[in-house]
């Protein structure tokens, strides 16, 4: 109904209404009638965040790595396929449930968080809230248009080739079959690197066969244990530190545990493991601390603790949570009384598992006690140090 409608079924009423209180009833109904079209001319919200632009950006740095057609989720690559899912990544970005990372901000700082910023959630959240605007819109310039019609903008993935160049050993891993439905899985899978002599690693990478069905993977050496690197599909390949190497033995073996989950349909995976040793001999050798929880006393709390003899550098951090642990923390308590907390986790995803690693070595103080404690489950800690 227009206002001119109005005012014209208004009219006939006009000489009824000079009682006092019919007076105060129109000058209400005056009032509201002004203000709800105010009102209702904010009901759609504006945004000045485009997916052109910030959305798009947000998606490349944390997201297509894994929502993409070849990927192990739903495909963010469009403006379309983001906006249809809109609210909902809003609700797992205000949960913090998605992109999967359990470490809390503030104890330690890790080179493959991969968790969203503050101002990056904001973003996203009003971008969904201003209704999820693609672009600015066309602006006259008053020049001819291009007949050429730009392409749309949409997120992409920088994967399929190796980070650091052709690797100097690669080794295809034993194909594994994941059939449709089937619960998610590990396999253990071992591979011969063939060394006739001993060997410094540098670098590792991996590449999945197939990433639709691969969440992530852990290197190890047979003989020893020792873990020497890890897979995320956000954090591709595993570093030494400067001036540092892995130890490979003479006829040794590397170990390689793949977690899956399964497709809409049957998948056979065969990834392929690059190797990146060292020119000449790094002065420190990387080893592990290891650290397994235990039923601590109160109930739901498990705990252990190890003396660091020497001064020593941590690089990363790999854990290894039974079911329904709720929390974890790492940490270092000094002989002064100072704790330093290496790593606080929780909300832990199983269906990610990730290693922490260091943006730069930690130090760990001769004397002090690393400890880790966990709630609610028992949990495996591995610190690479050297």
């Amino acid at each position: 109904m227009t206002r001119m409608t109005q005012i014209r079924l208004l009219r006939p009423l006009m000489p009824h209404l000079r009682h006092p209180r019919h007076l105060r009833l129109i000058t209400a109904f005056i009032l509201l009638w002004l203000i709800v079209p105010s009102l209702q001319s904010h009901e759609t919200l504006t945004t000045t965040v485009l997916f052109d632009r910030e959305i798009v950006r947000i998606l490349d740095k944390h997201c297509v790595m894994c929502h993409t057609g070849s990927g192990p989720a739903v495909s963010l690559e469009t403006y379309e396929q983001t906006w249809l899912l809109g609210r909902k990544i809003r609700s797992e970005v205000i949960a913090r449930h998605m992109p999967p990372w359990a470490a809390v901000p503030g104890y330690g700082q890790f080179i493959n968080d991969n968790s969203l910023t503050l101002r990056e959630t904001q973003f996203v959240i009003s971008w969904v809230e201003g209704l999820g605007p693609r672009n600015a819109g066309t602006v006259f310039t008053n020049i001819a248009a291009s007949t050429a019609r730009k392409a749309p903008v949409r997120a992409t993935a920088d994967f399929g080739h190796w980070q650091f160049g052709p690797p100097n050993l690669s080794r295809p891993i034993e194909p594994n079959t994941i059939e449709p439905g089937q619960p998610d899985s590990m396999k253990r899978v071992v591979i011969d690197p063939g060394l006739t002599a001993e060997r410094r690693l540098r670098a590792l990478e991996y590449m999945p066969g197939d990433r639709r069905v691969v969440r992530a993977a852990f290197f190890s050496v047979q003989e020893t244990g020792q873990w020497i690197g890890s897979w995320t599909p956000w954090y591709e390949f595993a570093e030494a530190a400067p001036n540092t190497s892995y130890r490979l033995p003479a006829g040794g073996h590397l170990v390689a545990e793949i977690y899956y989950r399964s497709a809409k349909e049957r998948v056979t995976d065969r990834g392929t493991l690059g190797l990146y040793f060292a020119d000449k001999p790094a002065p420190a050798t990387i080893s592990d601390l290891l650290l397994e929880a235990k039923p601590a006393g109160r109930e739901g709390r498990f705990h252990a603790e190890v003396t660091i003899p020497a001064d020593t550098r941590a690089i990363a951090i790999r854990t290894e949570p039974a079911a329904g642990v709720k929390s974890i923390e790492v940490s270092e308590r000094r002989a002064n009384g100072g704790t330093q907390v290496l790593l606080f986790a929780k909300d832990i995803s199983v269906e990610w598992p990730a290693p922490y690693i260091f943006k730069s070595p930690v130090l760990l103080r001769r004397g002090s006690i690393v400890s880790v404690t966990s709630y609610s489950g028992p949990v495996k800690v591995t610190v690479s140090k050297y």
